[in-house]
């Protein structure tokens, strides 16, 4: 008698589950990766600069064996006012789980956060946005990969 059993199917993570939320660190980690090459030769302030697209900004802000701590933003400097940086996240990310994770994000409307700070929902949204700028600064060509040594890169130590 022959037996047929259907192959066991993993159910995709929901949104706004913990399950999707590691998910979606997972996949920031994939795409960081492909952005910044190997953390290891990052510098400490690095831009980023494509034709016809806004400069995109990366400062090491901690340097640890497991993880690294940056800041991605792009600057927007009108002639009469300072930079202003939109969107601003802090993003850490983890070598040894290789996932990355959006510890802050600087809001242009902070009332638009209804949750408690740390809540599933924000982390979910802050997350599944920086999938989806990672996604967008990817495909306009973005790269602080060094080891290229692309014209797209300017490593400014400071």
């Amino acid at each position: 008698m022959q037996v047929i059993t259907k192959p066991s199917v993993i159910p995709l993570p929901r949104p706004n589950t913990f399950a999707g939320l590691m998910e979606l660190y997972e996949s920031n980690y994939i795409k960081i990766k492909k952005l910044c090459g190997n953390f290891n030769n990052l510098d400490e302030y690095s831009i980023s600069t494509i034709d016809k697209g806004l400069t995109l900004h990366l400062r090491v802000v901690e340097r640890n064996k497991y993880t690294i701590t940056i800041n991605l933003t792009y600057q927007f400097s009108p002639q009469s006012e300072k930079p202003r940086n939109f969107p601003n996240l802090l993003v850490r990310v983890y070598f040894d789980a290789m996932q990355a994770e959006v510890l802050q994000r600087v809001s242009r409307n902070p009332g638009a956060q209804t949750y408690p700070t740390g809540h599933l929902r924000n982390k979910w949204r802050d997350n599944r946005f920086l999938f989806k700028w990672l996604t967008f600064c990817l495909h306009q060509g973005h790269n602080f990969d060094v080891k290229n040594s692309s014209p797209t890169c300017t490593n400014i130590v400071q």
